[in-house]
């Protein structure tokens, strides 16, 4: 049986690898996995792409499976298993203890009103909603390169993540949408080691939804995170994630047929894998899946000591693996912006390729 979605309309060529062999043995039922599998009835592409980088190679040997059956951080796991490397568990997040439900429902009634979203893509053709996106873009930056980004959160007084996401949306603002506009981005939170679940590898992460305008600053990202986590966005989310329990997969079906969101409305969702040492591989890429609503699918991980950077972009924004590559180099040179001009002066790292 075969995890891969019936080949929908794309303006791309996708020889893309076949999908994680391991998840087709796990018969579990996994709620979460749920709402990807109705986004696949709506023709929505719900692969998440993993690209291994092998020894000295200028691009990753990817590889996709469905969301359906993993989060990122089980189906890499299982994924480096599956090709013979030794990399241990997935890690598991900070500790996150379950409210009280009448303390979730006295946060949800008194949720503070949203800043309102207001994305001006440069190019924008909603009838592209069915179309597949290209395969992704990545780069593997050098140890030095991975250090200064380090340093730069640094000195900006964020941690490396959240650094991370700012940039990413500072690089959007460069080359894919207006610099006035008001991002609206999927923020991932591990529930590993809070939350039971069908199996190690299941899906395991929730979100939080942080508004960025052409004001915010990394520390602003810092604030917006630490008023999520006191709103329990995380868990409303989470538990809007395991409907599934009690409605089924019909249930889900229609509650996302209500719930969708129109193409572009969002910026799109942010992956960070965290940090893997796995010996014989130069470096790791990722990025979740990116639909219409979410049009920007960027992530990174850092393996052995080197960072990469990944981007996939959905057609509904103009997407396609040049603009891709005029992305990544607006996120790799803000990662070491720390304000204004200043930039740490580093040799040119190697060209992204498609």
């Amino acid at each position: 049986m075969s995890n891969s979605m019936a080949r929908m309309p794309t303006l791309f060529g996708d020889e893309v690898q076949p999908p994680v062999a391991a998840l087709k043995a796990r018969d579990i039922q996994d709620p979460a996995g749920m709402w990807h599998a109705a986004r696949a009835r709506h023709g929505i592409d719900d692969r998440m792409w993993f690209g291994l980088y092998q020894a000295e190679a200028r691009a990753p040997r990817w590889h996709t499976c469905s969301h359906r059956h993993s989060d990122g951080l089980g189906a890499l796991s299982l994924l480096l298993r599956e090709c013979g490397f030794v990399a241990g568990h997935p890690p598991e997040g900070r500790p996150h203890a379950i409210p009280h439900w009448s303390e979730l429902w006295r946060s949800w009634r008194t949720r503070p009103a949203l800043r309102p979203l207001a994305m001006r893509w440069q190019a924008h053709d909603p009838s592209l909603a069915s179309c597949q996106a290209h395969e992704p873009v990545s780069v593997l930056l050098s140890s030095e390169h991975t250090q200064l980004i380090e340093d730069a959160a640094a000195c900006a007084g964020v941690s490396t993540t959240l650094w991370l996401q700012w940039t990413a949306d500072r690089a959007l603002r460069a080359s894919l949408a207006d610099a006035d506009s008001v991002s609206g981005w999927l923020f991932p939170v591990n529930l590993r080691g809070s939350v039971q679940a069908p199996d190690r590898h299941a899906n395991q992460c929730s979100a939080l939804t942080l508004r960025l305008g052409p004001e915010s600053t990394a520390r602003s990202v810092r604030q917006l995170v630490n008023e999520g986590f006191g709103r329990h966005e995380h868990w409303h989310t989470w538990l809007m994630l395991n409907l599934g329990r009690w409605v089924g997969q019909r249930g889900v079906n229609m509650l996302y047929r209500w719930s969708q969101a129109p193409s572009g409305s969002f910026a799109g969702c942010y992956t960070n894998l965290g940090e893997w040492n796995v010996p014989g591989l130069a470096g790791v890429a990722c990025t979740a899946p990116s639909n219409p609503a979410y049009p920007v699918s960027v992530g990174t991980v850092l393996c052995n000591g080197r960072r990469t950077l990944a981007c996939r972009l959905h057609p509904v924004i103009g997407g396609n693996a040049q603009r891709a590559i005029e992305y990544l180099k607006h996120w790799r040179e803000a990662t070491l912006r720390v304000s204004g001009d200043d930039l740490y002066g580093l040799p040119p790292e190697p060209a992204i390729e498609a």
